[in-house]
């Protein structure tokens, strides 16, 4: 990647890294800038974390946000999406239950907004 592209992406996740920080100061943050148009800032939220600040900010931001529940995998996982702007995985843990294998939950609109 030409070292132009790559800054403008990385400046992009720092800006969102801000945001981040502001309501979780230590949580898990990683950016895959290889992945998507614009790269993914992908969030791991401990058991019992609570997304719906974040979101809501990010969603005053212009991110519109999906959401998939997948017990198998002890995840809650919130995508949001922009144009022009890094997609945000936020992935909240919740006890996994691997003894059933029931069906997974597609991934529906959701707004932070609601709660």
């Amino acid at each position: 990647m030409k070292p132009r592209n790559l800054r403008h992406r990385l400046e992009k996740a720092a800006k969102l890294l801000v945001i981040v920080q502001k309501h979780h100061p230590e949580v898990q943050c990683q950016f895959a800038d290889d992945k998507g148009e614009n790269g993914h800032l992908m969030i791991r939220l401990p058991l019992g974390g609570d997304p719906s600040k974040l979101g809501q900010e990010l969603e005053s931001r212009g991110f519109a946000f999906t959401k998939a529940r997948s017990p198998w995998l002890g995840a809650e996982i919130y995508r949001g999406a922009k144009s022009d702007q890094p997609r945000i995985i936020i992935e909240v843990e919740i006890p996994a239950n691997r003894l059933s294998r029931g069906p997974e939950v597609a991934e529906l609109a959701f707004s932070f907004k609601a709660k």
